[in-house]
């Protein structure tokens, strides 16, 4: 994968460098050394500068469109978050949440919620996430588990295409840190069996994983989401949006309505003042032409016009003045006041923009409605009905993502012993009809059960 280098737009201009290969495969992988301990480590360089995570993370938060519809996918993956349900209510109608003492301080000295939010981020964000696994001293048990930010990890480069270790560092604009941390990676595939051999609980009858050093108590789990033709990093589906153009056409768009907005004239009245009004004036007060004093009239009457037709307190004011019809028929104005619109200013982009939002929506898998990305009252306000079918959809699509994050806590849950006293299940909110005299109900996209909820 490459990165090319994004130019800002000028903040005064409607103009800029495209980036058409934000995201680009690349055949060839570009990797680098770290020193750890005393060891070098040949790692693979995340994008062409190894930066790519950093400049994707920078890019998302400068589109509106895409920040929001991340945080939108983020919430409607995390549902009502986290629970180890007790296995004994999993037939219930209302399936509880373990009441396990050793179960329930376990959850809360890993604050689980608050890493599962941590991994549903990184796998909206690199369709990856890393979790650490901590055993106690005799690693008969896993006692901590720790979210590690995706876009701070690095893969070695495989060996008879295995990855043996993950390093965590921090990489921004940083090729060789001074300061790194190398965690053992387990298998993809089977990270429960691999544990349990490196630990020595159970031998691999088929030899493929082997124990490892007593004194190694941290062991790292990479949950990942399929990709086709991945290598070391998956490409996320949204990154579409910045190959095609339409990330560059939105961001295009919004720079130039804030540039045609800066720039526009701020005139709200044009005053047209006849020569022979001012010949009159003059006439009428005594005064010369082409004196102070007359030039200072023209200023007190200027002045004194802008006070009148200028502020809130002179509004639905009246002001009249005099014209003649000449021989012609045309109108002859000694003073006209005309009234300069400017309301209109940038709109000439409300369309365009509308549909660049669209498309941003669709690569994030998200319903403008939804998330609220095309308001007003031109645009397609979907029914409740609509809008409860659309929630209730995007839910459900969350099966693939709760069942890859699944992998760490069925991990912890068999290697502890759990397996007859917990399930892991990620409660959801689904919407009803008014026929149900309730607003949502809880459901799960990994166990069949659900159950009523409140009001939401």
């Amino acid at each position: 994968m490459t990165i090319e280098n994004i130019i800002d737009i000028p903040r005064a201009s409607g103009s800029a460098t495209l980036s058409p290969n934000v995201f680009e495969d690349d055949t060839k992988v570009t990797t680098g050394t770290v020193d750890v301990a005393g060891k070098s480590y040949t790692y693979v360089f995340w994008g062409r500068n190894n930066n790519l995570p950093y400049e994707v993370k920078r890019l998302v938060e400068k589109n509106s469109v895409m920040s929001q519809n991340k945080f939108f996918n983020v919430l409607t993956c995390y549902g009502r978050g986290l629970e180890y349900m007790d296995s004994s209510t999993l037939d219930d109608e209302k399936p509880r949440p373990t009441r396990d003492p050793e179960i329930r301080e376990f959850l809360i000295r890993n604050s689980m919620k608050r890493f599962f939010a941590e991994q549903i981020f990184d796998l909206k964000y690199f369709f990856f996430s890393v979790a650490v696994l901590i055993l106690s001293r005799d690693n008969r048990r896993i006692v901590k588990v720790v979210h590690k930010e995706a876009c701070h990890c690095r893969f070695e480069k495989a060996e008879n295409g295995r990855v043996r270790n993950v390093i965590f560092a921090d990489w921004e604009d940083n090729n060789s840190p001074s300061h790194a941390e190398v965690i053992p990676l387990l298998d993809e595939q089977d990270p429960y069996g691999d544990l349990l051999a490196r630990t020595g609980k159970r031998k691999d009858e088929l030899g493929y994983f082997k124990a490892a050093p007593a004194t190694c108590h941290k062991y790292a789990i990479v949950c990942r989401i399929p990709t086709v033709g991945s290598r070391y990093y998956p490409v996320p589906a949204y990154s579409a949006a910045f190959r095609d153009g339409w990330y560059d056409i939105y961001r295009l768009l919004t720079e130039a309505k804030r540039a045609k907005i800066r720039n526009g004239q701020s005139i709200r009245y044009h005053v047209e003042i006849n020569t022979q009004f001012w010949e009159d004036r003059a006439r009428a007060k005594g005064i010369t032409i082409g004196t102070e004093e007359f030039r200072t009239m023209k200023d007190e009457f200027i002045n004194e016009l802008k006070k009148y037709l200028s502020g809130s307190e002179n509004s639905d004011k009246l002001l009249w003045s005099e014209f003649q019809s000449l021989i012609d028929g045309k109108e002859r104005h000694f003073l006209k006041v005309n009234v300069v619109d400017t309301s209109k200013a940038g709109s000439e982009y409300n369309d365009d923009v509308a549909e660049a939002s669209n498309v941003l929506c669709y690569d994030d898998n998200v319903h403008p409605n939804l998330a609220g990305a095309v308001p007003g009252k031109a645009q397609m306000n979907n029914s409740g009905s609509d809008k409860r079918e659309l929630f209730t959809m995007k839910q459900s699509l969350e099966t693939l993502p709760h069942d890859i994050m699944m992998t760490v806590h069925n991990t912890i849950i068999y290697f502890n012993g759990w397996e007859d006293r917990v399930e892991p299940v990620v409660p959801l909110i689904l919407l009803t009809t008014l026929d149900k005299k309730t607003d949502a109900v809880e459901g799960s996209t990994n166990n069949q059960q659900s159950k009523e909820g409140g009001n939401l």
